[in-house]
Parts: structure tokens; C-alpha cells; sequence
């Protein structure tokens, strides 16, 4: 059975700008309790902990906003994603545990998943639907990524999910990834899809058809960048197909909210978010690229450019402006 994970309310707040609210939290997830999603994920950009001035502040706690989702949750799970450094086990875990958060995703940087040992374990030991995501999942070649996959099924990861954070794949790097995963580690595998070089949908359903079973997506794309793929569309292509199985007028009202609460910030394809998917650069520095880019007078695809020559991964952001003042210079 292929499941559906909704992002929207996550990924989404990137978008957003981390000004989503509990109020509109808990108007969604009454929505989303009627539809056929598996699991709804809620909370800042870059998940558990992370609200900063680095990375950006929310507006409301991550207790606030995975209050008002539990309380309207009841068939659904309820999801969050977790950076290790930004979230800790006391902190932040264990306060969602008590809230009632059924599936932690435990996030790293491709290279990097041991750093989400001590975190996967824990989980694993609680009896948490416990999935391993390996972010930027381009800049490693596949028998790296293997290798760090198996580290985290290997810790207690009962999935491993693989991020396009950067909109870089084709559906036939797509494809190579997840049969090879697949037939390696024998466990659930999933895909994230981003947009930049408005491939995000196709990749989704390049990654089903290859035998991927947990696939992210986002009520209208909302999410950082040129957005995530579109849950709307993978149901819709998928029910064709029937690679999925699903009712499309269930996420409907999902997309309608989306639409009419926030006109203004629906993300989309740009010149820019497709030089940020050549780069292979994390689709969220978009907003501060174009800043920069616009306060120094630099060409956009220069920046991404050089972010990527840096090799760039989420959480640097405070190296921006550094790496645009180097161009500059120049």
C-alpha cells in the first residue's frame, strides 16, 4: 500500500516564512482528517527546535501547533520532522511524545546520518514510527547514499526517505535511487520531491513506480523554493495510473484553504529557483539569495552558483551573505 504524507503544513511554513498559526493548524487538519493522507506533518521549516533568528522565528511554539493538530487528528498520524542540533531528545522530543506525535522523521545531511544515531535509537526504543531522511540526497554518489541508509536502518529506522531538498533529480536518477535502496535494504523506502526545475510531480511518481511507498507532497506545492510536489497532483496522476488509490475530491477543500488563506505566497518555477536547482543549492535560501542578490547588485544565478562551488547545505544560511560580499569583491 502506497502512503501518502502531507508536508504542507511543515515544508510549507518555509513559504510561509514560519508565520503559520495554530488557528489555521487546526482549520487544515480537520480538512485533512477526511482525506486519504497517511500522516500529516506539522511545524517549523526546518522542524522540531528550530525556530530561530538564524533560520527564523515562528510565531508560535511547536507545542501550540502540534496541540491544534492532535486535537484535530483522529484517524491520521501526526508527524514531525527533526533536524539533530536543533532538536534534542529532552527538549523537544519528549514534550511531543507526551503530545501525542505518532511519526518522527529524523533528518541529516546526506553525508552525515550518523549524527541521527542517538536519536533514531531512542525513538526506535518508544515504539515511534521512526523514519530516517537523508537531506540534499544529490550530493553523494549511490553507493554513498546507500551506505548512510544503512546506517540509519541499522540504528532502528523502520523507513528511509530521500530528499531532493535542491529540485536536482530526474525522474531516472529518481528511479536508480530507489530500485537500488530497495533491493539493498529491504525496508520502506520514500521520496521528497521539490520543484525548482519543475520536475517535482514527475519525480514523485518516478519514485512509485520504482517501488518507493511512503511519497511526500503539498496541498498547491506549498513548500521552500519553487515549492514541493503538489499533493493534488500526485493523487491525481496516480489514481490514472493506479499506482495510488484515492478519492481527488477529498483534497480538494485541503487545496482551496491553501489557496484562498495565502494568495500571495504560493510558490512557483522562477529563473531563479531553476539556476538554484542546476546549483544543486537548498530550495529554501531562495528568499535570501534574492535579497542579497538585490541589496549588492549581483546577478541571482552568480549567487546560487557560487553557494553551490561552497557546497552549501541547510542551516548555513549565515554564510550567504559572506559568500555574496566574497562576490562582490571579485
Amino acid at each position: 500500500m502506497n502512503l501518502l504524507y502531507d508536508v504542507t503544513l511543515r515544508d510549507g511554513n518555509h513559504a510561509l516564512r514560519h508565520t503559520l498559526a495554530s488557528k489555521f493548524v487546526a482549520q487544515y487538519c480537520l480538512l485533512a482528517e477526511q482525506s486519504d493522507s497517511w500522516a500529516i506533518e506539522v511545524g517549523h521549516g526546518n522542524g522540531l527546535g528550530a525556530s530561530s533568528y538564524l533560520v527564523g522565528q515562528s510565531v508560535e511554539t511547536d507545542q501550540s501547533l502540534l496541540i491544534a493538530a492532535k486535537e484535530n487528528l483522529k484517524t491520521k498520524k501526526l508527524a514531525v520532522h527533526v533536524i539533530p542540533g536543533f532538536a534534542t531528545v529532552n527538549r523537544d522530543i519528549k514534550p511531543a511524545i507526551e503530545i501525542g506525535v505518532d511519526v518522527f522523521r529524523i533528518a541529516t545531511h546526506v553525508t552525515e546520518a550518523s549524527v541521527a544515531q542517538s536519536h533514531i535509537e531512542y525513538l526506535a526504543s518508544h515504539d515511534k514510527f521512526v523514519h530516517g531522511v537523508l537531506m540534499m540526497s544529490h550530493m553523494i554518489g549511490l553507493n554513498g547514499l546507500i551506505e548512510q541508509a544503512k546506517l540509519m536502518k541499522n540504528y532502528g529506522a523502520s523507513a528511509i526517505i530521500f530528499m531532493d531538498s535542491a529540485g536536482y533529480f530526474t525522474p531516472d536518477e529518481v528511479s536508480e535511487r530507489v530500485s537500488a535502496a530497495l533491493h539493498e535494504l529491504e525496508i520502506p523506502i520514500g521520496f521528497h520531491a521539490h520543484n525548482n526545475l519543475g520536475m517535482a510531480t514527475a519525480n514523485a511518481m518516478s519514485a512509485l513506480k520504482s517501488g518507493a511507498t511512503i511519497i511526500d507532497g503539498a496541498s498547491m506545492g506549498l513548500g521552500a523554493g519553487a515549492g514541493n510536489a503538489q499533493l493534488e497532483s500526485i493523487v491525481a496522476v496516480g489514481v490514472r495510473n493506479s499506482t495510488i488509490v484515492a478519492d481527488i475530491k477529498k483534497f480538494a477543500s485541503q487545496s482551496r484553504i491553501i489557496e484562498t488563506s495565502f494568495p500571495n505566497m504560493l510558490p512557483r518555477t522562477t529563473m531563479s529557483s531553476i539556476d538554484s536547482g542546476i546549483a544543486g543549492v537548498f530550495s529554501g535560501y531562495a528568499p535570501q539569495v534574492k535579497q542579497l542578490a538585490d541589496e549588492m547588485g549581483i546577478e541571482i544565478s552568480e549567487l546560487w552558483h557560487a553557494l553551490a562551488q561552497r557546497k552549501l547545505v541547510p542551516g548555513q544560511e549565515s554564510m550567504i551573505r559572506e559568500i555574496a560580499q566574497d562576490l562582490m569583491n571579485l
